[in-house]
């Protein structure tokens, strides 16, 4: 036996030797009823694993004692050993115990037992070494003595849940006979059995529930009748509430916004002024083309007094003159018509909507650019912006909840007016399509107001609707 073993047998004994010295007028009954007890009030697993393979020294003398237990992959696992308060994932040691258990229960399960309905019955037993496969002999006497016995564990639903392994230096007789405290183990092996059942049955309920046949089936019926209540398909969606045919404001030429007198959001008034433009540039423009028109003047005149000595040539620079003065004055007269739409005005009553005011002072716009919207605070409809992902067969006339944040509880009845035809990005950059309802309440709502609006489609099978987005998801996948 390696060194590792030895120690971990002699830690065991010498634990069991004290118990023994310290409790010698005890008989085995009432040690019996002791270590009962214990395993009845054991906090937790690992301190009834504990108990097995620790505190049953004092019952009977052994040199080392293991417990194996199924992992969730089936496998025979090494969980508790005398004397080791850690198990050694990758010692020799505990996979060759953990092959010989593995061998063991496949014995039992080759040899058939007596259990009903399938049932292996596997019964406690004395392991000798000629009994291993050859590949597990050669290492027997490096980790165990001569004396091995095999006592499987279950609980009253009868398959073992663990096997519990005893090693002494003289053999086993099995069945065992008086004075030998041997005879102590079935009962012993019965109490640790039902109490590792009642730490192991809370992870395994989901596997004792057993339905009838009769159950079953009308889980199933109850199941696809409800399966079967037809409910009415619906979609959320965040919504804005908009302006019907707004006006739009914009630039009448190029120039820089000097300022917009008018708060954005505000009520106008027919010819008010919305937007000032800058006219440095313009003045500019005036004072040199207003010098160059005098300047034209000048020579024009210079010209035709010049035409009585040489009438040939003046009258060809007369010409010439009088068109450049004319392109000048023309020149000018734009600048006037531009200076009148230094100002934009409102035409017609209205809310003019646009972005800050501090944004828009002094930044330059080219002709056509839009600056704002002016619209009728009382023609107001719900634009709705539903992702592609979400969308479900929408016709008009549909019936349309919106839920604005500013009134959460309470909701305004709209109705579906006109669906996109094709998708497009939406104000968060999601691909959506862009839905507009007429509202039919406007308790609360304003034009620039968000929410959520809630789209009612058709009535369809409540399996229809818990199975749309993951078949809508595998089609994606795989293309069936």
């Amino acid at each position: 036996m390696s060194a590792s073993a030895g120690t971990t047998g002699n830690v065991a004994a010498a634990g069991g030797s004290a118990r023994q010295e310290s409790g010698s007028t005890t008989t085995p009954l009432q040690t019996y009823f002791g270590l009962a007890a214990s395993a009845r009030a054991a906090a937790s697993l690992a301190e009834l694993q504990f108990l097995i393979c620790n505190d049953s020294h004092a019952l009977l003398p052994f040199r080392q004692a293991m417990l194996l237990r199924r992992d969730a992959r089936g496998q025979w696992r090494l969980v508790c050993h005398s004397g080791l308060s850690v198990v050694d994932e990758t010692s020799p040691y505990k996979l060759w115990l953990e092959a010989v258990v593995s061998w063991r229960d496949g014995q039992e399960a080759g040899e058939g037992g007596e259990g009903g309905e399938g049932e292996v019955e596997h019964r406690a037993g004395v392991i000798e070494v000629g009994d291993l496969p050859e590949t597990l002999q050669a290492d027997w006497h490096e980790w165990l003595p001569i004396g091995l016995l095999a006592l499987p564990l279950a609980g009253p639903e009868g398959p073992v849940m663990a096997w519990w392994l005893l090693a002494r230096d003289e053999p086993w007789q099995w069945p065992a006979r008086a004075p030998d405290p041997a005879l102590w183990l079935p009962e012993l092996q019965s109490v640790y059995g039902y109490a590792l059942w009642a730490w192991l049955r809370t992870r395994r309920q989901w596997l004792a529930l057993k339905l009838s046949r009769r159950k079953l089936l009308l889980g199933v019926a109850l199941l696809l009748l409800l399966g079967a209540l037809p409910v009415r398909l619906s979609v959320l969606a965040p919504a804005e509430i908009t302006p019907i045919d707004p006006q739009i404001v914009a630039a009448p030429m190029d120039g820089v916004v000097k300022r917009i007198p008018v708060a954005a959001g505000a009520q106008v008034s027919s010819e008010e002024v919305l937007v000032e433009f800058d006219d440095t540039l313009l003045v500019n423009r005036r004072q040199v083309l207003e010098e160059a028109t005098r300047t034209s003047r000048a020579d024009l005149l210079q010209a035709e007094q010049q035409a009585f000595d040489d009438q040939h040539e003046s009258r060809m620079a007369l010409s010439v003159l009088r068109g450049k003065l004319s392109e000048k004055q023309a020149e000018l007269e734009s600048i006037a018509r531009q200076s009148q739409r230094l100002q934009v005005r409102a035409p017609a009553d209205g809310v003019f909507i646009y972005g800050d005011q501090l944004d828009w002072a002094g930044k330059p716009l080219q002709t056509g650019e839009r600056i704002g919207l002016l619209a009728d605070p009382e023609a107001m409809n719900v634009t709705v912006w539903v992702p592609v992902a979400d969308a479900i067969n929408l016709q008009t006339g549909a019936e349309v909840l919106v839920y604005l944040h500013v009134a959460p509880l309470h909701s305004l009845a709209a109705t579906l007016t006109e669906t996109s035809f094709a998708a497009q990005p939406g104000p968060d950059g999601v691909v959506s399509y862009r839905i507009k309802a007429r509202l039919e309440e406007r308790e609360d709502a304003r034009i620039g107001l968000k929410g959520t609006a809630k789209i009612y489609g058709e009535r369809m099978p409540v399996i229809y609707l818990l199975l749309r987005r993951p078949l809508a998801t595998l089609r994606t996948w795989c293309g069936c």
